[in-house]
Order: C-alpha cells, then sequence, then structure tokens
C-alpha cells in the first residue's frame, strides 16, 4: 500500500511546474482585463501584452501563486513538527505575500494608478526575479 501511495505522489519539479502554470494562466487571463493602461473595446490577438505592464501582471500573478503555495506548504510543515522554522517562514512569506497585493499592478489599476511610466522596466525585472526565487525556493521545500 504505501508504495503505490508514493507511485501517486508528484515530484517537486512537477508539483511546481503546476503551480507555474496555473500561475501564467490566470495571470495571463488577468491582464486581459480592461484597465485605464489598455484602450480596447474588444480582444483581438494583437491586445495581448501591448505593455510591460501586462507581462508585468503575469509576472506578478505567477509570485503570487507561488508565494500562497508556499505559504500553504510552511502552514502544513508546521502543524504537523511544530518546528518555530516552519512558523518564522509562515510570518515571513506572509509579509511578502501582503507587500506582494500591495505592489500587484491590479491593484494600482484599481485605485486609478494608471502607469509606472518610466519605472516599468525595473518593475518587471524586480518581480522576474522573485519569481524565480519563489519558484526555486517552492521546488526545494517540496523536496
Amino acid at each position: 500500500m504505501q508504495a503505490s501511495e508514493q507511485k501517486r505522489k508528484l515530484s517537486p519539479a512537477a508539483w511546481t511546474v503546476i503551480v507555474l502554470a496555473v500561475g501564467l494562466v490566470l495571470g495571463v487571463l488577468l491582464a486581459l482585463l480592461p484597465r485605464p493602461t489598455r484602450h480596447h473595446s474588444a480582444f483581438t490577438g494583437s491586445d495581448l501584452f501591448q505593455t510591460l505592464e501586462d507581462i508585468d501582471v503575469a509576472v506578478a500573478t505567477v509570485s503570487l501563486a507561488l508565494l500562497v503555495t508556499l505559504l500553504y506548504v510552511y502552514a502544513k510543515t508546521q502543524s504537523e513538527t511544530r518546528a518555530r522554522f516552519a512558523l518564522g517562514l509562515f510570518f515571513v512569506l506572509g509579509a511578502l505575500l501582503f507587500q506582494a497585493m500591495l505592489t500587484y499592478p491590479i491593484f494600482f489599476a484599481a485605485f486609478g494608478r494608471v502607469s509606472l511610466g518610466g519605472l516599468s522596466p525595473f518593475v518587471l525585472a524586480a518581480d522576474l526575479f522573485k519569481a524565480t526565487a519563489f519558484g526555486a525556493f517552492l521546488y526545494l521545500s517540496l523536496q
């Protein structure tokens, strides 16, 4: 019975790819939402990723998906082991999630912030780095 249970479990790499894929699909869908920086009436293929902000929505959504998954992993670890380290990571990841939600491009648009202007490439680079780091952290945490 134990051998068959282990065969059904997905590898850490597979779980990481699944979370990345879900985050990317959600990010692409959210990037298509009407925002003040997006001026179009109907979707056409050329509307996808017109600006750096559109790309940043997808990348930031991937980061959010990875953070939520990491929070789940460390909440489960803490409940099973009662390790202080896991509890500390849970609080740090919670703070990072709060920061990521406050700097989320859709959040800016919801409160009337039109564009990041000249900062867009830097914000995108930071979000790409965060998504990469969170992906590696999730992969290592699942091993």
